[in-house]
């Protein structure tokens, strides 16, 4: 037996590794030489409570392999309920069922606890034998200063593995992506930004291709997002399939995805997206489904294009842009793209400074009656004349509005410069015939409760007198709701018109539901009924259904007396075009007129 000095001596030998991946294998050897223990085992107590998993294990003069087994009806179980607890000798006997004490050979065990420093019961620390132990008067000081050093250091290493898991999971949320396993926006941007500095160091150029997937937000929308980020991971596993070395790709979010080239060239990265484009050739099927998906695909060049990482990426988006628009699907970045985007920058400011500001005009074409020849109201037309910018196109403006989400806030200007024009022309005793008609637009019909709306602007406006125009496309994106809504209009007292008939895909079923008693005959149509048959059956067509409806008609864009003459011979109702009157200001329209 071991002399205490010496015992102790060795035990602190073993604890000198304390903070060290060697700790517990140290102290396990020093312990079974200090209590002639053939087997010494640390043990962590598992989340289970219910197991052991060895995190050091010395027997028969060397370390073994970690092991998990079960507490229940093991010496183990009474451990972790004492403070030491010793069994001197048939300790197989007592537990004929514990697989261990077999294996081992045991004939007597000897076990403590293991707490954290704050208490909590984190392992224990056992020593076996295949003979009785005769454990000496300093045993249990040995046990205790060992199970003491050994649970904090068991509790300081599970700190570091939860620091350590939840440092991982926090880099993954911030740095990949949850569907498709790819890195995110976030760690491409990181990505890029040393890719430019290195690229700077050594003169080298990157190439930054961006991809955007054609018909997956319809795909997503109709089929469902659990489908649709089934669909992303497969198109990223192809695209990943294609990455050579000195490629990086990720996926930005959405459908839209990119892909960095290092040391490259323009013919190079032309192959590049050649390859990422066709590993979207073949059809991809899930659920029993097959999905054809195609990419646009725009490009940009350092230090050519950018002498940034932050204006590559936006050279790269513009050239998206234009990729979008153009029938190859794919464009590379020129500085033209970048004056245009900067003159539609400047195009975007001054419209939302005009509409804030009021600098917006209205002008009214007259229609006529092609029966009688007399005025029946007239059409309001949204102008726009800008002092730096001249006079701009609605079909400019529009669109835009539209895109910078300000429809909704243009057409309410409009119905309100409208009604105020009405009753200005009636304080001048100069009352307007028939209707005036303002166009509404696909967005301003999502508010169900439209009507409630125009009927507070117009207040003032004797019943009547202003009637609606809403295009047959728009009308057609939500019928239902189109449906709800033209009733409570017709119910308020407005009058509704089809604009641009013909050119939608309006279904006959919803069109004798629409509260609408006109229909617009579209200009296209118009323009070559005489020399077009296949115009002038369309024009006939409109015109007979609409006479079936019990619906008035008004054909647009009349530029000619032949025009007007062909259509009174169809039974059209009212025109509006060039012959019969150009849009103007409401002073002018009084006076020509009223």
């Amino acid at each position: 037996m071991m002399a205490p000095e010496d015992a102790f001596r060795l035990l602190a030998d073993g604890l000198g590794k304390a903070g060290t991946p060697q700790a517990f294998d140290h102290l396990v050897e020093r312990i079974s030489t200090i209590l002639d223990g053939e087997h010494v085992l640390i043990g962590k107590l598992l989340s289970d409570n219910a197991s052991i998993r060895t995190v050091a294990f010395w027997s028969k003069g060397a370390l073994q392999p970690a092991t998990v087994y079960a507490l229940a009806g093991t010496p183990c179980e009474h451990v972790l309920n004492d403070e030491i607890c010793e069994f001197s000798d048939s300790v197989c006997q007592r537990f004929p069922d514990d697989t261990i004490l077999q294996e081992l050979g045991a004939e007597s065990y000897v076990g403590i606890p293991l707490r954290a420093p704050q208490g909590d019961l984190v392992g224990l620390l056992a020593v076996l034998s295949s003979r009785p132990l005769e454990l000496s008067a300093y045993a249990p000081e040995v046990l205790r200063i060992a199970a003491a050093q050994a649970g904090a250091e068991m509790a300081r290493r599970t700190e570091e593995e939860k620091r350590r898991s939840s440092d991982y999971r926090i880099q993954q949320l911030i740095h990949w992506d949850s569907v498709t396993g790819l890195p995110n926006r976030r760690y491409f941007m990181e990505r890029l930004e040393e890719a430019c500095e290195q690229a700077r160091l050594r003169g080298n150029c990157l190439g930054l291709l961006y991809l955007d997937l054609q018909r997956f937000r319809q795909i997503n929308d109709t089929q469902g997002h659990e489908l649709g980020d089934l669909l992303l991971a497969e198109i990223a596993g192809r695209f990943s399939a294609q990455v050579e070395p000195g490629e990086f790709i990720a996926r930005l979010g959405g459908d839209e995805f990119m892909v960095l080239l290092t040391d490259t060239r323009p013919a190079a990265m032309a192959h590049a997206i050649e390859r990422y484009r066709s590993s979207l050739m073949a059809p991809i099927r899930l659920s029993e489904r097959s999905f054809s998906i195609s990419a646009s695909v725009g490009a940009a060049l350092f230090p050519h294009d950018a002498d940034t990482a932050q204006s590559l990426f936006q050279h790269a988006s513009i050239a998206l842009n234009h990729a979008k628009q153009d029938s190859s699907r794919t464009r590379f970045f020129t500085a033209t793209m970048a004056d245009e985007l900067h003159q539609y920058e400047i195009l975007q400011l001054r419209f939302s400074e005009a509409l804030a500001k009021g600098k917006l005009s209205l002008a009214f074409q007259p229609q006529f009656s092609l029966k009688t020849g007399k005025l029946i109201g007239a059409e309001a037309l949204c102008r726009w004349h800008d002092e730096i910018l001249g006079h701009v196109s609605p079909a400019t403006f529009i669109p835009l509005a539209e895109e910078q989400g300000l429809i909704c806030a243009l057409g309410e200007w409009v119905l309100e410069a409208a009604c105020q024009q009405l009753m200005s022309w009636e304080r001048q005793g100069k009352p307007f015939p028939g209707r005036l008609s303002v166009n509404v637009s696909a967005q301003q019909m999502d508010d169900p409760r439209l009507a409630e709306h125009i009927q507070r602007i117009a207040t003032q406006v004797p019943p009547g007198k202003l009637g609606l125009e809403l295009t047959e496309s728009g009308l057609m994106r939500n019928p239902e709701q189109t449906v709800r809504v033209t009733r409570a209009l017709c119910r308020a007292g407005f009058s509704l018109a089809i604009d641009d008939f013909g050119t939608g895909y309006s279904s006959l079923s919803y069109l004798k539901r629409f509260a609408a008693d006109t229909l617009k005959i579209d200009m296209s149509f118009i323009k070559d009924m005489l020399k077009s048959s296949h115009d002038h059956a369309i024009v006939s067509t409109i015109i007979a259904m609409a006479q079936t409806l019990g619906m008035l008609t008004v054909a647009e864009g009349v530029e000619a007396a032949e025009q007007a003459e062909a259509l009174s011979a169809l039974g059209c109702t009212g025109v509006q075009g060039f012959h019969f009157g150009r849009p103007v200001d409401g002073e002018t329209f009084a006076k020509q007129w009223l």
